[in-house]
């Protein structure tokens, strides 16, 4: 993945148009050699586990809601990941 891959997965998932497979599919994929990304994946599996509260559908596909508390930490790593510079990547 880039970085503007993740920045659009962390857009998406905080205007919750995430498809719940394309979550699933990136915090379930291993990850080497990309500390950077192995610990967004790492923050984004924290969040499935405590910050999710359904799904919902978006043009027939189901799509990720968050609660308060994981709304708020993609939004923390949304900020960080749009302003992350090549070279920490």
């Amino acid at each position: 993945m880039t970085q503007d891959q993740c920045v659009s997965l962390l857009e998406r998932a905080t205007e919750e148009i995430l498809p719940e497979y394309e979550w699933h599919a990136f915090i379930g994929m291993s990850i080497r050699g990309n500390p950077a990304l192995e610990t967004l994946r790492m923050q984004c599996i924290a969040i499935d586990e405590e910050g999710i509260k359904g799904t919902h559908k978006v043009k027939g596909q189901a799509c990720l809601l968050f609660n308060q508390q994981g709304r708020v930490q993609l939004s923390v790593l949304l900020d960080e990941w749009q302003h992350k510079t090549d070279y920490l990547i």
